[in-house]
């Protein structure tokens, strides 16, 4: 195991991943998030086997869970107001190792999993996580996030190893058929149904401006964004990501080209990695966008991650008084899909959350397992019985926009 922790290390010595959607497990992506915690603390790992020359790239990250300051009272399951499990639980806060990535939902935080078995697979987190929090006792649990879908084998052998399922949304992935050239072709797959529902959501769209932002205007609107995103992020069922203000303008530097990607970077005088200024901050073809009213004002604001063939909605917030007197949130979600049609990309992940909507737009929904085990056993063998007070999956109906 060689630990990746000062960013400059990741700019000389960390490897190149051998997939072509390395976006989240690239030395300048980690380096940020290494040197800005986005209320979560960063390391990278290589796990190298010398017999074989087989190498596993992952990402860690420590956060720690309390379950009344990070998760909603209305996420709850059915239980009592006054459930007192949960109140039992209010007072503390628990240090987590998460094996995995919180900024993106998906696979996406490792490469070289897929070349284990699932015997190997199921063997080797547990270590790593082992060996890590017998470095730093202070852990008090182990959450492997998003590694393996649902129904895959090694999820099910990370069970019989005192893992518990946790419950989670599923993330919701849109396929874009090679077909969709513009949005046009993609409106010609759906049912008249659905096709009206567009174009009513895109008729209340009227006196609302969007543009993309280049790094002078996000420098410009920084304060106004984040305070877009904390209002908008208030209202989920669970955050353990808590951005900060810096989030916005290194978003601004992810130059989007047909699926590929790019992010300027540099080392400053300290030795420190980061990212420079590109040098016309008005150009370039990020996938980051304003929305405005008819004042100027800005009333929201998406993002999107180009990732290989996949791309990424991203945070985004919004002025509440929009969502619905102008569809803000559904004709957003339009928005990017048609910047990921432009973009030929084939998947267009729109995250977690708001699973209904996404579904009515085309998406389909994908399970990916979140695992925890509790390092003292006592802790361990009673999560069963705190997590339903903790947190419910919500119940919702899937829809199918697309002609048959």
């Amino acid at each position: 195991m060689h630990r990746f922790s000062p960013a400059e290390d990741l700019k000389t010595a960390w490897p190149e991943a051998g997939r072509e959607d390395n976006f989240w497990i690239s030395p300048e992506t980690l380096a940020f998030q290494v040197n800005q915690p986005q209320g979560l603390e960063t390391e990278a790992i290589v796990l190298f086997n010398k017999q074989d020359d087989r190498q596993v790239l992952l990402t860690t990250q420590t956060f720690y869970f309390n379950a009344a300051g990070q998760v909603s009272n209305s996420a709850k399951g059915d239980t009592s107001n006054y459930d007192f499990r949960r109140r039992l639980l209010t007072p503390f806060s628990f240090k987590v190792l998460c094996l995995g990535q919180f900024l993106t939902s998906g696979p996406f935080a490792q490469d070289g999993l897929h070349r284990l078995s699932s015997s190997e697979a199921a063997d080797l987190l547990p270590a790593v996580a082992a060996t890590l929090t017998a470095c730093n006792p202070s852990y008090v649990a182990v959450l492997i996030k998003d590694l393996y879908p649902l129904t895959d084998p090694v999820t099910q052998e990370l069970q019989t190893k005192k893992f518990h399922l946790l419950p989670a949304d599923p993330v919701m992935e849109l396929h874009l058929e090679k077909n969709w050239e513009t949005m046009d072709d993609y409106l010609a797959s759906l049912t008249s149904k659905y096709r009206v529902r567009y174009r009513r959501a895109r008729s209340k769209f009227a006196g609302i401006s969007r543009r993309r932002l280049s790094s002078r205007d996000v420098a410009f609107w920084r304060d106004r964004m984040y305070e877009l995103y904390r209002s908008t992020s208030a209202g989920a069922d669970f955050n353990a990501a808590n951005l900060t203000p810096a989030y916005f303008p290194w978003l601004a530097r992810v130059r989007s080209q047909k699926k590929k990607w790019t992010l300027e970077a540099a080392l400053i005088p300290d030795g420190q990695f980061t990212l420079a200024e590109p040098p016309l901050p008005e150009a370039g073809d990020n996938l980051l966008f304003g929305y405005f009213n008819a004042e100027g004002e800005m009333i929201g604001f998406t993002s999107a991650i180009p990732n290989g063939s996949v791309m990424h909605a991203h945070y985004l917030g919004m002025e509440n008084s929009y969502k619905h007197s102008h569809h803000l949130y559904h004709n957003m979600l339009f928005d990017l899909l048609e910047d990921a049609i432009a973009g030929g990309f084939n998947k267009l992940d729109y995250g977690r959350t708001a699973l209904e909507i996404k579904s009515s737009i085309g998406a389909v929904a994908v399970d990916y397992a979140c695992l925890i085990m509790a390092r003292p056993r006592l802790i361990n063998w009673l999560i069963p019985f705190f997590t339903s007070a903790v947190y419910k999956a919500p119940e919702w109906t899937a829809r199918n926009p697309f002609r048959q």
